[in-house]
């Protein structure tokens, strides 16, 4: 009697499970997951000699699994996550950024953490708490936003509390920080803010802000800007202008503030010729320059995917009703190929499809929130 018992129980939870899985879909999701994660959880950059995983690249998944409602596929990448690029315990070390095939075997390549990776980390896993009702994952991300603030921060003079692009190698000469304002997504800080009223995110916030405009004075961002206290924002022959790689998740970010965000209006505002420059060409241009306001070549279909709510935000429908049907075109062939172009599109068909938005204080809205609590 007891065994049947049991095994009913054992039944009941699978039918449960089963349920939550089943009633949210996100196709493309499948075809990502089918391509570019392992069965244990790992995200793998497949153009790569030495098949390699980010930091990035697990911390995009977490997200991305969060708005599929995909929790065994969270778990996994998380535990991946924790043994193999924080050494097995992600409370005790930043994720490395680098993982991958080295002479004799795989492992970590490069160990300095990612800051940006580790905020979608630390987000996603307030989140997942909050949405999944699990306070392991919340108890996780405190401590994850406690070391960021105390590693991946610093004190810039005539700046403010700063997000660094890490903890080590950014301080390239004597009061010279080199800064990444793809890095600084804020929705994500906003949200912390909120959560952690007695941390210090209202100033990183504050010099985030100050880093997208600043260092942007045409509309157009760079993919890394150099900061003096003397000479403020500024670029070299060294470190120059180009945006590209990096720089498309600036206007992908913006673009996803809710649209009664004050300062995601004036971002939105101040960006606008990125989306002009879309409009005339007819497709996002891979590389911009900050200083000049030049533009030049073709983006990939995540390039223009990362520009969908932004032209839906603007009077540029004919650019959008191209671009869209460009991607729908050629996104399955994506998602099956390229890592970051396929990471792009997801979170830009994502939101523009209104799989996820963000609230006005940052949190996670998921579409499947509504669908499967009905």
């Amino acid at each position: 009697m007891k065994a049947h018992i049991f095994s009913l129980m054992i039944l009941l939870c699978s039918v449960s499970s089963n349920a939550q899985s089943m009633c949210y879909q996100w196709p493309h999701w499948d075809t990502f997951k089918q391509h570019f994660i392992s069965d244990q959880g790992r995200v793998i950059d497949l153009g790569s000699k030495q098949e390699i995983t980010t930091s990035e690249g697990q911390s995009y998944g977490l997200f991305f699994a969060l708005v599929a409602n995909d929790k065994s596929t969270f778990d996994k990448l998380l535990d991946w996550t924790e043994a193999n690029l924080s050494e097995g315990d992600l409370s005790a070390r930043l994720p490395a950024w680098l993982w991958g095939k080295r002479e004799n075997d795989y492992g970590i390549l490069d160990s300095n953490p990612a800051s940006d990776s580790d905020l979608w980390i630390a987000y996603s896993l307030l989140e997942a708490s909050r949405l999944w009702n699990e306070r392991r994952y919340a108890v996780l991300a405190a401590v994850l936003a406690k070391r960021i603030l105390r590693e991946e921060t610093e004190h810039i003079p005539g700046l403010g509390l700063t997000l660094l692009p890490g903890p080590y190698g950014f301080e390239i000469q004597d009061k010279t920080w080199r800064l990444n304002p793809s890095y600084v997504p804020l929705q994500i800080i906003r949200r912390f803010v909120d959560a952690y009223p007695h941390s210090p995110w209202q100033e990183v916030y504050d010099t985030s802000v100050q880093l997208l405009v600043k260092s942007a004075p045409k509309g157009f961002s760079p993919d890394w800007v150099l900061y003096h206290p003397d000479k403020g924002f500024h670029f070299t022959k060294k470190h120059d202008d180009i945006g590209s790689y990096n720089a498309i998740r600036v206007y992908l970010w913006i673009s996803l503030l809710h649209p009664e965000d004050e300062q995601g209006k004036t971002l939105k505002a101040h960006f606008v010729p990125m989306v002009k420059a879309t409009a005339k060409q007819g497709h996002v241009p891979v590389n911009v320059f900050a200083q000049s306001g030049h533009y030049e070549k073709r983006g990939s279909v995540g390039f223009n995917a990362s520009m969908l709510k932004f032209l839906d935000s603007s009077q540029e429908i004919n650019a959008l009703v191209s671009i869209k049907q460009h991607i729908d075109h050629n996104i399955t062939d994506e998602l099956s190929k390229h890592y970051y172009s396929s990471v792009l599109s997801l979170f830009g068909t994502g939101a523009f499809d209104n799989r996820y938005s963000f609230s006005l204080d940052g949190k996670l809205l998921p579409q499947w929130e509504q669908q499967c609590s009905e």
